[in-house]
């Protein structure tokens, strides 16, 4: 347990002081979004087995689906179960999925609002786009010797050996994103029974997470732990904060973040999840070999240039600030 000293006084309230410590990214970036599935996002969607969904009404919880809930109807619609842990999200319900592939470090976040459709519920995209590897390279998800073998009864146990999470964010409108974080396992500080504190690593600077949060304190996580089939909800009001004492907790190779992420007031709930007892993600033959998948770097040239000679020329140069990033974890 940790006593925080002057901890208002860390705290980041506005997007002026944050680019003080995350400085202001190349707009170009932007171009990575898309508001439809293009081939590439289809592709990952084939080879994906587990898809995290969250929403916007805070009475539904992120779960975790398998490949099996989720159809394809078109480039712009996704298909899904209409029901999620027994409630029916309302027509206009904005929400997010990510898609995860075993054995391959990127995934897919898509955004978009629910209508209802045959019994189902129809996702309206808004955005897609593919999210780096860095998270799972941190957290070393896909390796089978990380898998927990014990029961993990409690919600501090589940924090200690979570190497992995995703993370719901909110702007200002209740427009939901997520983000996947990771690290080594215990890499969420449990600082009491009501507070975490959670490091922001190296990421593109764009910073979506912490922007929403300056707008909307609500936030999710879902926690997984390698080797069991149980996930952990938890929901706290968050804040952005360079507390020095927080930050040396998440020191990793003498080197520390710069800020993170301050979740108070939180809630903890422990659940079974069906579509991880059918997938089982740890285990090596339920990977993907990636080489079935087009690289990261060329479907993010595709996404930022195009699929023409400027995409192609600029493939290169992308594949050279991805490796680099990937060398620079922390």
């Amino acid at each position: 347990m940790v006593l925080l000293k002057h901890k208002q006084d860390q705290r980041i309230t506005s997007e002026g002081e944050l680019r003080t410590i995350i400085p202001a990214y190349t707009k170009i970036l932007d171009k990575r979004i898309l508001p439809e599935l293009d081939k590439y996002c289809l592709e990952l969607i084939e080879f994906s087995k587990l898809i995290v969904s969250a929403y916007s009404d805070s009475t539904i919880p992120m779960a975790l689906l398998s490949s099996r809930d989720v159809v394809i109807v078109d480039n712009k619609t996704i298909s899904l179960p209409l029901t999620c842990n027994d409630i029916s999200p309302r027509e206009g319900t904005y929400a997010s999925l990510y898609f995860l592939v075993p054995g391959v470090g990127h995934g897919l976040r898509v955004n978009g609002e629910f209508q209802h459709h045959e019994g189902r519920l129809a996702l309206k995209i808004k955005s897609t786009y593919l999210h780096c590897a860095r998270a799972a390279a941190r957290a070393d998800l896909w390796n089978k010797s990380k898998a927990v073998d014990n029961q993990l009864t409690s919600s501090k146990q589940f924090i200690l050996a979570s190497p992995f999470l995703i993370m719901k964010t909110m702007n200002e409108v209740c427009e939901t994103e997520l983000s996947p974080r990771g690290d080594n396992s215990g890499f969420v500080h449990v600082i009491d029974q009501q507070q975490l504190f959670i490091p922001e690593r190296p990421g593109n600077k764009v910073a979506v997470s912490a922007r929403n949060i300056l707008k909307n304190e609500a936030v999710e996580l879902l926690m997984l732990v390698p080797g069991t089939d149980v996930v952990m909800n938890v929901h706290g009001k968050a804040s952005l904060t360079e507390n020095a004492q927080l930050l040396d907790l998440a020191l990793v190779n003498n080197k520390r973040p710069k800020l993170g992420v301050l979740l108070e007031q939180c809630r903890f709930s422990l659940t079974h999840c069906s579509a991880i007892q059918q997938t089982q993600f740890w285990l090596s033959e339920t990977h993907v070999n990636p080489d079935c998948l087009t690289r990261f770097s060329k479907a993010l040239s595709a996404h930022m240039n195009g699929e023409g000679m400027l995409g192609k020329a600029a493939t290169p140069l992308i594949s050279a600030i991805v490796k680099n990033d990937m060398k620079n974890l922390y």
